[in-house]
């Protein structure tokens, strides 16, 4: 089975499902949801999206892909409106079989970008959700040297998901951050 997991509408939207030849349509929102024409003919529904917590939306994207993952293939179709960019970038970190963007009435397919995170760096951000902590501390919980936890975290500082605290040369995970660990 093949599912779109959306937040488009219309001629896009049309354009996506012809593409991609979907048995499935969810659809996501964040105010009133009226049906569309699609919703007649496809298996699926609607889902609302009821916070304003990047974090929380965040999550509840990922557990709707994994879910859809578990029937077959999966496609994510987005535009720069509402949760559309978290939808994209959910749907890149989960490894969705294809991404489309709409601009316009347009439906261009993007690739789906691999994250650069290692293991190593995953379990520092699992680490900083929980407290924030100094290089020390995180080299004794993931069990490196300090030069190695330095080098992962200038990483991770320029790539926007840690931050240096002010307090006690202490590291803190940022709102970024917590997305790539959601």
């Amino acid at each position: 089975m093949k599912t779109l997991v959306t937040n488009v509408r219309g001629k896009c939207l049309f354009n996506v499902s012809m593409k991609t030849q979907v048995d499935g349509l969810i659809s996501l929102y964040e105010k009133d949801h009226e049906e569309i024409y699609l919703d007649k003919f496809l298996k699926g529904g609607g889902i609302k999206i009821e916070t304003d917590n990047p974090i929380k939306a965040s999550l509840k994207i990922s557990n709707i892909i994994k879910g859809a993952k578990k029937h077959g293939e999966v496609f994510v179709a987005y535009n720069g409106q509402g949760i559309g960019p978290l939808l994209g970038f959910i749907g890149n970190k989960e490894g969705v079989d294809g991404i489309f963007i709409c601009y316009g009435d347009q439906a261009l397919r993007i690739p789906v970008l691999k994250m650069d995170v290692s293991e190593t760096r995953l379990k520092i951000l699992e680490i900083l959700s929980q407290e924030n902590l100094t290089a020390i501390e995180i080299s004794k919980k993931v069990d490196i040297s300090r030069a190695m936890v330095y080098k992962h975290l200038n990483m991770l500082i320029e790539l926007g998901l840690v931050k240096p605290s002010q307090l006690f040369g202490k590291y803190s995970i940022t709102k970024t951050g917590k997305l790539v660990i959601v």
